[in-house]
């Protein structure tokens, strides 16, 4: 669903990637924007597809992933309030490197190529957070890979709970992470069964509580050390 009603420059200030605009640049993006809604589960747009603009999420969270010729699945990141995703493709005008897919309803803010260019153009502040955002890109994946190397399934599974708890707008003693077990493992490169077998044993620890289709984080301190 897409709406085209101006967007109020008061929520922009609140994004990173806007971060450094002054009121009136605020209004003129607000104008460009273009607001859209996703309810949970729904494709946000295919790897392959072309990639005409890039999304800041105002609510919700958004999971990117890889697919394989035969549906096989491998989750790459979580995205929330406030961050932007989907870049690259708006960068390099080449088709979309990934699929991007709602976990929980989304309201997100659309900002098309040419206009997104047209601010680089004239707002070096912006090209110096897109650079850090990318380095930032870059290092995250190195991170991830190294995760998928060097650790076991629970150490991927409690790191993969924290990186997505970080993302929280307000971190608390518990931390409610919609997501199924299915999704979990698409992003650790194992199956349902055994990220089953760590988050039992981290609720049988108390680090945890598991609902259906959630992870409730009840220990940070206690998942940090089960990342091994």
């Amino acid at each position: 669903m897409q709406h085209r009603t101006p967007i109020d420059p008061k929520i922009l200030r609140n994004v990173a990637i806007f971060s450094t605009m002054d009121a009136d640049q605020l209004v003129q993006i607000g104008l460009l924007l273009k607001e859209r809604r996703y309810r949970r589960g729904a494709i946000i747009f295919h790897q392959g597809d072309e990639g005409g603009c890039l999304y800041i999420i105002r609510t919700g969270k958004v999971r990117i992933y890889l697919s394989s010729p035969d549906g096989r699945e491998a989750g790459m990141r979580m995205y929330g309030e406030d961050m932007a995703f989907g870049e690259f493709s708006v960068l390099d005008g080449q088709p979309r490197s990934a699929s991007a897919a709602a976990i929980t309803d989304v309201t997100a803010f659309a900002l098309y190529r040419a206009d997104f260019l047209n601010l680089l153009e004239h707002n070096f502040k912006l090209v110096e957070y897109v650079i850090a955002m990318l380095t930032e890109r870059l290092r995250y994946t190195t991170n991830y890979f190294e995760k998928l190397a060097f650790l076991s399934v629970p150490g991927r599974v409690a790191a993969l709970l924290l990186q997505f708890a970080s993302i929280e707008p307000l971190p608390d003693d518990e931390t409610r992470l919609e997501i199924t077990q299915q999704e979990i493992a698409t992003f650790v490169n194992t199956t349902r069964e055994w990220v089953n077998r760590a988050l039992r044993e981290f609720e049988e620890q108390m680090l945890i509580r598991l609902e259906r289709g959630a992870v409730i984080i009840l220990d940070r301190a206690g998942l940090h050390q089960r990342v091994t």
